[in-house]
């Protein structure tokens, strides 16, 4: 499905339909919902960043891999404004987490709304490529140094986060089935080696 607002293009791929419409019938403790929504607020930072410095996206796709921007004009910005907009979705979660924890005294749902809120912005700023962590840190070096060494600091240093992650998410697959933890490492492994081969060509 395809929609247009304002010039920018919202597709919904068919792909992300399901995965959110499985999730909504198979987790029976809303978790994965509540996290989907986190995700979207995350997003949301990112596109009013983008929309406070001129810039809108051209493209917004939703897929089971995830939300992917396209940008309109993305060589306009130099990287302090890049790392502004890499940092405002974080950004995004913590506000929302602040603004909940004053209610959350009693436990519940918003207590857990605001603890969902603080890992996806915790999670998205390790330094690893493609998260906004690891592009954060990308564009710092490219700022005290050339790109190539950046890109080589960064995919060192995002080994280094994937392996431990990886390494206690098999071992909590191994113990009590949990693969959550194991996929998520292993898909940041193959999204860092693609981005890698990429750049390579």
């Amino acid at each position: 499905m395809k929609l247009n607002f304002a010039g920018t293009a919202v597709k919904i791929n068919v792909s992300f339909a399901a995965a959110v419409t499985l999730t909504l019938i198979v987790d029976e403790s809303g978790l994965c919902a509540l996290a989907l929504f986190c995700c979207i607020i995350h997003e949301a930072g990112h596109i009013i960043c983008l929309l406070i410095l001129g810039e809108k996206p051209s493209v917004i796709e939703l897929s089971f891999y995830g939300i992917r921007l396209e940008r309109s004009l993305p060589e306009r910005m130099g990287s302090f404004d890049e790392i502004l907009v890499l940092a405002s979705g974080p950004a995004a979660n913590l506000v929302f987490s602040a603004l909940l924890l004053p209610f959350g005294a009693h436990g519940g749902g918003i207590k857990t709304a605001a603890a969902a809120s603080l890992c996806v912005a915790a999670f998205n700023l390790l330094p690893c490529r493609p998260l906004d962590g690891g592009n954060i840190l990308r564009y710092a070096l490219c700022r005290f140094g050339n790109e190539e060494r950046a890109e080589k600091i960064c995919f060192f240093i995002s080994c280094a986060v994937i392996a431990p992650m990886l390494a206690a998410g098999l071992a909590l697959l191994f113990k009590n089935g949990n693969f959550t933890l194991a996929a998520v490492s292993l898909y940041l492994a193959a999204a860092l080696f693609l981005d890698k081969r990429e750049k390579n060509i």
